[in-house]
């Protein structure tokens, strides 16, 4: 090895070093590894088995002559979904998303069409073909999410209703527990105050049902139910009259 830091022979003639040179760069530029990429197209999501998109590639490519070139559309990769057995997190890719996508080593395209072990489809190694959109990043702040903030705890935020199902259609479905030290529902200026002390509900109480308590309550001021007395009412046998308003 010569002193000049180079790990080639200094006896290796230069045509020989440049050509192997070349050969290598030539088959390293074959590799695919992860690059970025731009959503264009998606195809099923929600409750589908797999999910696929279409993407841009965003890395461009440059020929010997310094000429840009930009990489095809790749069509129909699987896209990533958190999921357990029959549990899952449902966060289907959206166009413009800007994400990366992972490329397998081999041929995957008969694993993914059958689920099961396969042998590969053909000898092509490292392929812009056999793609796996691994998820968003480099997007714009989210206006809907589940944060998992270590200082305030958790916070669910959303512009749209949200809608929390158990057992969707059972005819006796499951309670859903919720355990805390206190409640509060907000919405429309009125709230409910559930805690140890109580429940507190702050404007106006509707219904159109009966309503039934198995203890003494208080209303007006501290008046019980049961010592509540209107003043300037003679006893008698007769009902007082139905409420005009």
């Amino acid at each position: 090895m010569a002193g000049t830091g180079s790990y080639f022979n200094s006896s290796a003639s230069a045509n020989s070093l440049t050509s192997w040179s070349f050969a290598f760069r030539a088959a390293m530029a074959q590799v695919r590894t992860t690059i970025p990429v731009q959503v264009v197209a998606i195809h099923g999501g929600g409750l589908a088995p797999v999910g696929r998109v279409d993407v841009q590639p965003l890395i461009q490519q440059t020929d010997s002559a310094g000429n840009v070139m930009a990489l095809p559309v790749l069509y129909g990769l699987p896209y990533l979904r958190w999921q357990g057995g029959a549990s899952a997190v449902i966060l289907d890719a959206a166009i413009n998303d800007i994400g990366l996508i992972c490329f397998a080593d081999r041929d995957v395209s008969a694993i993914i069409a059958s689920g099961k072990q396969s042998a590969p489809g053909s000898n092509r190694r490292f392929s812009l073909a056999d793609g796996f959109y691994m998820g968003a990043t480099l997007n714009a702040q989210p206006t809907q999410y589940l944060w998992f903030d270590s200082d305030n705890g958790i916070k669910l935020i959303s512009p749209n209703p949200i809608q929390a199902i158990a057992n969707n259609g059972a005819s006796n479905p499951p309670t859903v527990t919720m355990n805390s030290s206190g409640i509060v529902l907000s919405f429309g200026g009125h709230s409910i105050t559930i805690n140890s002390s109580g429940i507190a509900i702050i404007g106006p109480v509707t219904g159109d049902n009966t309503a039934t308590f198995s203890k003494e309550g208080t209303f007006n001021g501290g008046h019980t139910v049961s010592a509540h007395v209107h003043p300037g009412v003679t006893s008698g046998s007769s009902n007082t009259a139905e409420p005009t308003g």
